[in-house]
C-alpha cells in the first residue's frame, strides 16, 4: 500500500498548480524543516537559512503552473535553495573584500566624512524606496533591518506566523532589490553595507 505524501498525491499537485493555497501550505509544511536544515548546513546561520528557504518557496509559488509532479517540485526547491546559498556566500565574500578595501581609505578624515555623507544619502534613498512597498512588507523590513528584530519578535508584533513573516520578507526584498537594480544602486549598496558594519 502506497502512503500518500505531498509529492505523490496527484490531487495536491494538481490543486497546487492551479493556485490552491491549501495545497501550497501542505507542500510548504512538508518541506520547510528539511530545507532549512539543508540551507543551515551550507550557510551556518539559522536566520539566513530561513530567509533563503522562504525565498525559494516564493519562487515556487510564482512558477506553480510549470509543475505537474512532486519530484519536479522537490528538485526545484533543493536546487533553488542550494544556488541561493552559494550566491549568498559569494555576496559575503564581496562584502568582506569591500570592507578590506575601504579600511585604509576611511582612516583619512576627509574621505571618511565623504563616505559617511554617501552612507546617509543612500540610507535615505533606501528608506524612500521602502515607502513605495505595501505597508506590511515595509513594516517587516523596517523591523528586521532598521530595528534589528528577529523573525519571532516580528511575528508577535504583527500577529503573524513566523513562516508568513519569512515569506513576506522575501517578497519585499525581491521588490526592493528590483527597485535598486532599476536605479543602478545595488553594487553601491554592497559598499554601503560594508561601511555600516565597520
Amino acid at each position: 500500500m502506497t502512503i500518500l505524501t505531498p509529492y505523490n498525491d496527484p490531487d495536491i499537485i494538481l490543486r497546487f498548480s492551479r493556485g490552491d493555497e491549501y495545497a501550497f501550505r501542505t507542500i510548504f509544511n512538508a518541506q520547510l524543516q528539511p530545507l532549512c536544515y539543508f540551507a543551515h548546513k551550507i550557510l551556518g546561520q539559522k536566520e539566513e537559512a530561513e530567509d533563503v528557504v522562504s525565498t525559494a518557496f516564493a519562487a515556487l509559488w510564482e512558477r506553480r503552473v510549470q509543475f505537474n509532479n512532486g519530484n519536479a517540485i522537490k528538485s526545484f526547491l533543493y536546487i533553488t535553495v542550494r544556488n541561493a546559498c552559494y550566491d549568498l556566500l559569494k555576496h559575503r565574500q564581496v562584502v568582506n573584500n569591500a570592507q578590506e578595501a575601504i579600511t585604509d581609505i576611511t582612516n583619512e578624515p576627509d574621505i571618511s566624512i565623504d563616505a559617511r555623507i554617501l552612507q546617509t544619502e543612500l540610507l535615505q534613498l533606501i528608506l524612500s524606496e521602502l515607502k513605495s512597498l505595501p505597508e506590511r512588507s515595509r513594516q517587516i523590513l523596517e523591523y528586521s533591518f532598521l530595528k534589528e528584530k528577529k523573525t519571532g519578535e516580528i511575528a508577535r508584533l504583527l500577529s503573524m506566523t513566523e513562516a508568513h513573516v519569512r515569506m513576506e520578507k522575501s517578497r519585499a526584498l525581491v521588490q526592493l532589490r528590483k527597485l535598486l537594480l532599476e536605479k543602478q544602486l545595488l553594487e553601491v549598496v554592497v559598499i554601503l553595507l560594508a561601511l555600516i558594519k565597520r
